[in-house]
């Protein structure tokens, strides 16, 4: 007589398991392994090259910065490329890294509570049993750890790309351009969760953080253009994100503490969506 064995999945590791949310977590982690690690090799490329072309354009970039206009240098969030670190926010840290980092918090944060929900593998997970609120901190915890593992890819190809080209920059500030970068995956990560648990639709998550992504950059890009909306761009995560030049400058506590704080806010506002909605998977 034979025997059929089938793969263990997370509800039947979930049922198993002593800890259920950690099973949920690790599983969670290890499904988007292979879009963590096509980002962290991107972001290490991308570290390898800022650093390669540096000493081959420095002298150029010495010569034209002054000619720039405001509003080009305005819009790359006052980058000086006639520096290192201004060479590196202008080339890597002002678009290429956040975006980057934040499209890993959004796909993960999609795939938690909407994807289980539209795949009908959420109802089989909820009666492992699974508490509602454990099964999303599960999730919450596994984008958290997809968003600082991509961020500090980030910070390992900038480590790689000041060896090749002989940067010279400090690793307090790379460490805290990497604290950044990961802050604000943190926050649009946290957007989609609450999204994703209010609604159950992983297409809604996806369009409504990737909107809030690319209209708050616009605001903290364009509004210091005019003198009299240059005050606005504080309404943006963007500017506490790199307002502070934290690859010249290091950390800045008080802006890192207002974007997390804000994550924070958000998560709540979704576990209580999520405790009082009608689910359907």
């Amino acid at each position: 007589m034979s025997t059929t064995r089938t793969a263990p999945t997370p509800a039947t590791r979930a049922g198993a398991a002593g800890n259920p949310g950690i099973v949920i977590a690790s599983y969670a982690v290890r499904d988007k392994l292979a879009l963590l690690g096509t980002v962290s090799a991107a972001m290490l490329g991308m570290g390898l090259l800022v650093g390669a072309l540096w000493p081959s354009l420095k002298d150029t970039f010495a010569d034209i910065q002054d000619s720039l206009p405001d509003a080009f240098v305005t819009v790359l969030a006052g980058a000086d490329m006639s520096t290192p670190s201004g060479w590196a926010n202008a080339e890597m840290l002002s678009m290429v890294a956040p975006a980057a980092v934040i499209a890993v918090a959004v796909i993960s944060a999609a795939k938690s509570v909407a994807g289980e929900e539209e795949s009908k593998t959420l109802g089989v997970l909820l009666a492992a049993p699974v508490p509602r609120s454990a099964f999303l901190w599960a999730k919450v915890a596994a984008t958290a750890v997809h968003v600082v593992l991509a961020s500090v890819a980030v910070g390992v190809g900038l480590l790689l790309g000041d060896l090749v080209g002989d940067m010279g920059l400090d690793v307090a500030g790379i460490v805290g351009a990497s604290l950044h970068v990961a802050a604000l995956g943190l926050l649009f990560g946290a957007v989609a969760l609450a999204v994703s648990a209010w609604s159950g639709s992983a297409r809604l998550t996806t369009a409504v953080a990737a909107g809030l992504g690319g209209l708050s950059f616009a605001l903290a890009s364009f509004l210091p253009l005019s003198d009299s909306l240059t005050e606005g761009a504080r309404t943006s995560p963007w500017y506490y994100y790199n307002s502070s030049d934290p690859l010249a400058n290091g950390a800045e506590p008080v802006h890192l503490l207002v974007l997390v704080a804000l994550a924070s806010l958000v998560l709540v506002g979704g576990q209580r969506g999520f405790a009082r909605r009608d689910l359907r998977g």
